[in-house]
């Protein structure tokens, strides 16, 4: 019997940096964006961008630019950028970043709870049961300000906790359907499709909401073009890239953990580029956070000997 060969650690560090870290950078990325763009517009100027290099790149390779079963991909890009990021870049207009974060940290729990083919392993790995609730431990102290001061809030505010969580939820379906659904060896060629899907669901849904009508390139300031462009390479690119090279080497609720480091990564970039004060309880939830972390991974090598088995 042929085992499946498992991919080199310092690869999959490499992958789970860049989701851990590149992600976690665009909650600031988003902000500064939003200022001279609109929510969903952004978004799909984002997708377009990194799509288009993807196809590009394709092109050059000479390889086929659509193959049998890419529609899959277009839906999946619907449902987890639109979806998933369109969501949460609206609703970061009517919430603090800080509420976003903790509402999109309970990704790894959706995971659990939704991933029916790893459910069991899951559920009977002590291991990561203790780490998943481990690190939303500590995201309720990362942001422990947030929370005590969330009285009074508006509609508007209660609309944006909805689609923050909506948003989360779209990404761990598109992922999970993408993961049990999408042939995985043209990881290139299915991302920049999942990408073009963003676009053209983002745009649709800014040109409906009436977004492009109020809207003038002209007004759009330079942090903003230069966000949008990071946005697509670090976060559409880079990272993208490497949570779809993560999703096929392992179960989705591990690679899911990148939704607790991320907001650390905010914090960090609030506190060194927005003069935002960090205290003891904040560092103590990120201590929590990357502790919560290490557990979840840890479970990994349990998977890759079951694998090898």
């Amino acid at each position: 019997m042929i085992q499946k060969q498992q991919p080199a650690f310092w690869l999959i560090l490499i992958a789970f940096s860049c989701t851990y870290i590149l992600w976690g950078t665009t909650y600031f990325a988003v902000l500064v964006g939003l200022k001279t763009l609109p929510p969903f517009l952004m978004a799909a100027l984002r997708f377009l961008l990194a799509g288009i290099v993807l196809l590009l790149v394709i092109l050059l390779k000479r390889e086929k630019l659509w193959r049998k079963g890419m529609h899959k991909n277009i839906l999946v890009g619907t449902v987890i950028l639109t979806g998933g990021q369109g969501l949460l870049f609206w609703s970061e207009q009517y919430i603090p970043s800080g509420y976003a974060a903790i509402l999109v940290s309970t990704l790894p729990l959706w995971y659990v709870l939704l991933d029916n083919k790893n459910r069991s392993f899951y559920l009977k790995s002590k291991t990561i049961i203790a780490g998943l609730l481990l690190g939303f431990f500590g995201i309720l102290l990362l942001f422990e300000r947030y929370i005590i001061t969330a009285s009074g809030i508006t509609t508007k505010q209660i609309f944006g906790i909805l689609a923050a969580l909506g948003g989360s939820i779209c990404w761990v379906i598109g992922t999970l359907y993408y993961k049990n659904h999408v042939d995985q060896k043209f990881i290139f060629l299915n991302l920049g499709w999942q990408l073009m899907g963003g676009f053209f669901s983002s745009v649709l849904i800014s040109f409906l909401s009436g977004e492009l009508s109020k809207f003038s390139f002209a007004a759009v300031s330079v942090d903003s073009w230069l966000a949008t462009v990071y946005l697509a390479v670090a976060g559409s690119l880079v990272a993208f890239i490497s949570f779809s090279w993560l999703l096929s080497v392992l179960p989705a609720a591990i690679v899911g953990t990148y939704a607790y480091v991320n907001p650390v990564i905010a914090v960090l970039l609030g506190w060194m580029f927005a003069n935002e004060s960090i205290t003891v309880l904040q560092i103590s939830g990120m201590i929590v956070i990357l502790l919560s972390a290490i557990l979840v991974n840890s479970a990994k090598y349990k998977w890759t000997i079951k694998l090898k088995n």
